[in-house]
């Protein structure tokens, strides 16, 4: 029986909730980090963010309860899968398109809770208070839309890898996660767009921010003293937790790009060696993941080729062989000049009547595979053979000079009083 590997609950589902949990919280504190020195000191300004803390907590039960719930449903195909056979190649074409989207879509949904606040609470602002103003953008619009796409980022990055390495490889045991109809997956270039915006854009973006939101507290009359102290502290949290992320991110994207091309480089300095059994692991659905299942799917056309020449060399002889695959046998045939020598044995019919057919085919194989490799070692090839008798010919490939033609003849001629001695050789075997 076949063994399956069943999950109640997939380690890569907890890995993965813990990843855009951190995420959130982590683009959740970057926020009250910016908001706090980025928001407007007025009067307004201060009521506002007073009332937006009031209404936090009940967004946030409503909003990532949602989120969390359509995530859930969308991965549920694949930890279904999961849970049935983890071992087993997923055939079902929904698991295998949400197993190379789920990076995406998760980290879009996760994204959406933060757009929407930034249109929410502005909308609730105007209810609550009658207006709106611009000195607001920053704490209810940027902040949230910076830090939201900061989470996205994080997670998506996150999710990638853990896909590539824990998922991918067991929906796509044999590959072709790149070829799956209603694929959202990014490509190299699009991986490396969102990995620059989230370590070279969004920490700029923010600090840009600061350093705006600090000139007009300066000129709208605050302590100069205590503003560039705000500023210095929320430059040095800014800082150190984009560097991090930074290190981070460059060492995941490295990881996820270099380790499959050296695998990819590997596999193809063993395939030029000869190990023809050599495959790539599939990780992933961008062109990385292509040149992945084209390394394998080269490796399996050379091991069938390698398969019809063996079976083919059985049946037709090598020579022929080569020159067919070549292209250099054509239609129609054409006129050569060739020395041609027959062989069989003396009294074959009552030899292989008295011997029966089990020991009169072991005989025949005895005897071909003596004279046919002494005929080859000469340069003949063997045309056909006719029950004990056998065909060879001399010199039909190759140059047709005259000097050729001789040099077949003699070495036909050489094979024919070799032939004898390798009998005789049989024969006292067979004693």
């Amino acid at each position: 029986m076949a063994m399956t590997t069943r999950e109640a609950v997939p380690r890569w589902l907890v890995v993965g909730a813990l990843i855009a949990l951190a995420a959130n919280f982590l683009a959740a504190g970057m926020t009250n980090v910016t908001i706090g020195l980025m928001r407007s000191r007025t009067a307004f300004a201060d009521a506002v963010r007073a009332y937006d803390l009031s209404l936090i907590p009940f967004y946030n039960a409503l909003a990532y309860p949602f989120a969390i719930a359509a995530i859930a449903a969308y991965v549920w195909p694949i930890v279904r899968h999961f849970r049935c056979d983890a071992a087993a190649a997923a055939a079902d074409l929904l698991v295998q398109r949400r197993t190379v989207n789920a990076p995406l879509v998760v980290a879009a949904i996760g994204l959406l809770p933060w757009l929407l606040s930034a249109l929410l609470f502005p909308l609730m602002t105007l209810h609550h208070f009658g207006h709106w103003a611009p000195e607001l953008a920053s704490q209810q619009i940027v902040s949230p839309i910076v830090n939201g796409f900061l989470a996205a980022t994080t997670t998506y990055l996150l999710l990638d890898w853990l896909f590539r390495v824990w998922v991918v490889p067991r929906v796509f045991p044999r590959g072709g996660a790149g070829r799956v109809p209603g694929s959202l997956a990014l490509g190299v270039r699009a991986r490396l767009l969102v990995f620059v915006l989230a370590v070279a854009f969004t920490p700029l973006f923010t600090v840009l921010g600061l350093i705006r939101a600090a000139s007009a507290r300066v000129a709208g009359g605050d302590n100069l003293a205590s503003v560039l102290a705000e500023l210095q502290h929320a430059s040095q949290v800014t800082f150190f937790v984009y560097l991090g992320l930074g290190v981070a991110f460059t060492l995941l994207l490295a990881r996820t790009l270099t380790r499959p091309l050296g695998d990819a480089a590997q596999a193809l300095r063993r395939i030029e060696g000869g190990d023809l059994a050599t495959r790539v692991a599939p990780a992933s659905s961008d062109e990385v993941g292509v040149l992945a299942d084209g390394v394998n799917a080269m490796a399996a056309a050379l091991q069938d080729r390698q398969r019809i020449l063996s079976t083919f060399g059985r049946i037709v002889e090598p020579a022929v062989r080569d020159h067919l695959l070549a292209g250099e046998l054509r239609l129609g045939g054409e006129l050569r000049f060739a020395t041609a020598l027959f062989c069989d044995l003396r009294g074959f019919t009552a030899l292989s009547e008295r011997l029966g057919p089990t020991e009169t085919v072991a005989l025949l194989n005895q005897f071909v595979a003596a004279m046919a490799g002494w005929a080859r070692a000469e340069g003949g090839f063997v045309d056909m053979f006719l029950g004990d008798a056998m065909l060879v010919v001399f010199g039909l490939f190759g140059h047709l000079d005259d000097a050729a033609r001789a040099r077949a003849a003699a070495a036909a001629l050489r094979c024919a009083r070799g032939l004898p001695a390798r009998l005789s050789a049989l024969n006292a075997a067979r004693t």
